[in-house]
């Protein structure tokens, strides 16, 4: 049985990154967009998947899913138009099990102005709700929830563009980790693809 590759990509720069913002998964107005160097990340991060692809087998079509965050919605056009001069003709499909970490009363605040929170006593950091939202225990169930059937139909490859916090979840659920083994030193910068296989 061959492996699905799956492709995680991060949206490009936001207004609320350059800007030292806590994002979340804010969706009202005033919500974090692509700078114009998320724009460009994103057109690259498009090239560099199509290098990655190569052409397309003429029977299989591409769909981008994506967080219906507008940072990830308006990275996943950019990426597929990019992918176009490749040959794949791909359509953006969201998902709200896609999104970035909620983060509550957090949200909209200065990074630099958090201040470090003690755990719980008993509790693993990664099952501390901050801010009232959620835990990186409820994203990693809330992915894998996602990720469990869209696996089973076994695409060749599997594309999502997503979040920092949610790609590290499902980085961990994709490779048979759990909650409390996220990996937070692997880079994941604006832009950037973090690409692993997958045998079911």
């Amino acid at each position: 049985m061959s492996p699905t590759r799956v492709h995680l990509i991060r949206h490009g720069e936001s207004t609320w990154n350059r800007d030292g913002l806590v994002q979340g998964a804010h969706r009202g107005p005033g919500q974090s967009v692509l700078t114009d160097a998320g724009r460009a990340e994103a057109a690259r991060a498009g090239l560099a998947l199509g290098a990655l692809l190569g052409p397309p087998r003429a029977e299989h079509a591409m769909a981008l899913w994506t967080s219906d965050l507008m940072r990830a919605l308006q990275t996943a056009e950019i990426i597929s138009v990019a992918l176009r001069p490749a040959g794949w003709h791909a359509s953006v499909r969201n998902e709200a099990g896609l999104r970035e970490q909620a983060l509550g009363t957090l949200e909209g605040e200065r990074s630099d102005s958090l201040r470090a929170q003690t755990v719980p006593a008993g509790e693993h950091i990664s099952e501390v709700r901050w801010g009232g939202g959620e835990s990186m225990q409820d994203v990693f169930e809330r992915v894998g929830d996602w990720f469990a059937p869209a696996l089973i139909e076994q695409p060749d490859h599997l594309v999502v563009i997503s979040h920092e916090h949610t790609i590290r979840a499902a980085l961990a659920w994709l490779r048979s980790r759990s909650h409390r083994d996220i990996d937070w030193d692997e880079p994941i910068p604006p832009g950037s693809m973090t690409s692993c296989d997958v045998v079911d």
